[in-house]
């Protein structure tokens, strides 16, 4: 038996985010009202931000857009 795809929705929303204590511009990701993740600009890069850490650096945002969103779908 097939399982059917389930279609999401992904919003990105600018927000403050937090890295390190500190508060930063940067863009929040849900699917609902859940929270998967965010995304901090850092010195003209784009950091994912994983309990409040930096744990990966990209080039542009869509790059870190994917990142987060693999994460989320690996996880669940």
């Amino acid at each position: 038996m097939r399982k059917k795809d389930k279609k999401i929705e992904i919003q990105i929303s600018d927000a403050q985010v937090e890295v390190n204590g500190a508060k930063m511009t940067g863009y929040q990701l849900t699917v609902g009202k859940r929270v998967i993740g965010e995304i901090a600009e850092i010195d003209e890069k784009y950091a994912a931000v994983k309990n409040g850490e930096a744990v990966d650096f990209h080039k542009n945002l869509e790059a870190a857009v994917e990142a987060v969103i693999e994460a989320y779908n690996l996880n669940n």
